[in-house]
């Protein structure tokens, strides 16, 4: 693709163009991914942009570009895959970048195929996005419209209350105690009555390398009257990360969750991987800048929920249309039996105390894969041995049917990721199946080396009772 830009400050135009392919050889010879169309190289090797007035002229004839002295960038691309379209492009668009369009700080063009020329701005994309085909995937959030009308009320203003600065001495929690009391009882009663709720959440994020900095995320919340189910949003610096949901949306509440540029935005982006689509704990690059990173970042992927919680106080009214999902009654809002008095009103139901039977394993994640351990003082089976079976994560369909070598393989010779253990011995069933024999009271089983921007799917079966249980 090629990229010529017009910077604001002195209306400069750039260009430059990349292929990106793989580590290749030709002849003998190892080159690397990337491949420049540029000016020129500096000392360091660094690809320079091509300024030369009448090469811009050139290009700009040659493919039709527009834009003159505007700032901004405009992307041409040649030779486009036949699975990537105009009409997915321009739904890209809306999808991960919906909030700037909306707040008028972003306008996009995008014109090929049949589409022609569609532009989105604040005044045109609600109008574009209706007329868009929502079947892509729910993980890329293109299986429905953004939305539009709920943004645009909540981008009017900065958000009407914050909470107090969390996180000073401990990880940062939302309590009672995160504002003052009339001000809780005020969201309280606006989120039941399905009001515009908004709150700035303040937490505390200490850096390595002097003083720590307070970041901020921008929550505006609405209880829908019949409880749709719906998508939050949560969005860093104008983007979508479009892999984050939560708990509510499916109960009815519309979120929005903005992360503007800070201290906070600089910690999230550094938690993303080159595609931007969740803020991942098990990531390197903060460890570098940021202490007690994880659980903030953990805390800014459930802020929405923890945030509905607050304001949803304990039920105190019968609530007749709890189980309507599960039983059709049609006088739901008829008179209720009542029950009389007697001797079976006082009579009590008796249940037997259920007594809890921990499993003698257990799994922990860690970075780039996963251990196997004892479980405290659980008793171990008669010749206890496990079968863990391993694979990566799919939108769809059954994780382990779906393994593939190419994926890894768990096996130190020949595989792609790194095995080793104390306490047992392991026998290889399949590429991505192991059946341990556990020889020790206290043993371990450690697995890492799998892709850290990919979900694992680990499944522990006890294989040494006669009827499995698995974890």
């Amino acid at each position: 693709m090629f990229g010529l830009t017009v910077r604001r400050s002195d209306r400069n135009r750039l260009l430059m163009g990349q292929a990106v392919l793989q580590i290749h050889t030709l002849d003998g010879k190892e080159y690397m991914p990337e491949g420049y169309w540029c000016a020129t190289q500096n000392a360091d090797g660094l690809p320079l942009p091509v300024e030369d007035e009448s090469r811009l002229d050139s290009f700009c004839r040659e493919w039709h570009v527009t834009r003159t002295n505007e700032s901004g960038l405009s992307v041409v691309v040649p030779f486009v895959h036949e699975d990537l379209k105009a009409e997915r492009v321009l739904q890209a668009v809306a999808v991960h970048f919906f909030t700037r369009i909306v707040r008028g700080e972003l306008i996009v063009e995008v014109s090929g195929g049949n589409l022609g020329a569609v532009t989105l701005d604040h005044a045109t994309i609600e109008a574009a996005c209706q007329k868009m085909n929502w079947d892509g995937p729910k993980r890329t959030k293109r299986h429905v419209a953004p939305p539009i009308t709920f943004a645009k009320s909540c981008v009017k203003t900065p958000p009407a209350e914050e909470t107090n600065v969390l996180g000073e001495t401990r990880l940062p929690d939302l309590d009672d105690t995160s504002f003052d009391e009339a001000t809780i009882h005020r969201l309280r009663g606006d989120f039941a009555a399905g009001h515009l709720v908004s709150v700035r959440v303040r937490m505390w994020l200490p850096r390595r390398v002097g003083a720590g900095q307070e970041g901020q995320v921008d929550v505006y919340l609405r209880r829908l009257a019949d409880g749709t189910r719906c998508d939050t949003y949560y969005v860093r610096e104008g983007m979508t990360i479009t892999k984050l949901n939560s708990r509510a949306a499916l109960r009815g509440v519309e979120a929005l969750a903005i992360v503007d540029s800070g201290p906070l935005a600089e910690l999230l982006g550094d938690t993303e991987g080159p595609a931007h689509e969740d803020w991942d704990t098990s990531a390197e690059r903060p460890d570098r800048t940021w202490k007690t990173w994880k659980g903030r970042v953990k805390f800014a992927r459930r802020v929405v929920d923890a945030l509905v919680e607050l304001l949803t106080p304990a039920t105190t009214e019968p609530d007749f249309d709890l189980l309507s999902d599960y039983f059709s009654i049609e006088r739901t809002r008829g008179e209720q039996r009542q029950r009389q008095p007697g001797k079976e009103s006082e009579s009590s139901i008796g249940f037997e105390t259920i007594v809890p039977v921990p499993k003698w394993f257990h799994i922990n994640e860690r970075a780039g894969g996963f251990t196997i351990g004892q479980t405290g003082d659980a008793a171990m089976p008669e010749n206890p041995m496990l079968k863990v079976s391993v694979a990566y994560d799919i939108p769809r369909g059954d994780p382990l049917r779906n393994w593939s070598p190419i994926d890894f393989t768990l096996d130190n010779k020949n595989g792609t990721v790194r095995v080793k253990g104390r306490g047992v011995e392991g026998s290889l069933l399949h590429g991505n199946v192991v059946e341990l024999r556990v020889t020790e009271p206290v043993f371990q089983f450690v697995v890492d080396g799998f892709d850290r921007h990919r979900d694992l799917f680990v499944r522990v079966d006890d294989v040494s009772r006669t009827t499995e249980a698995a974890e």
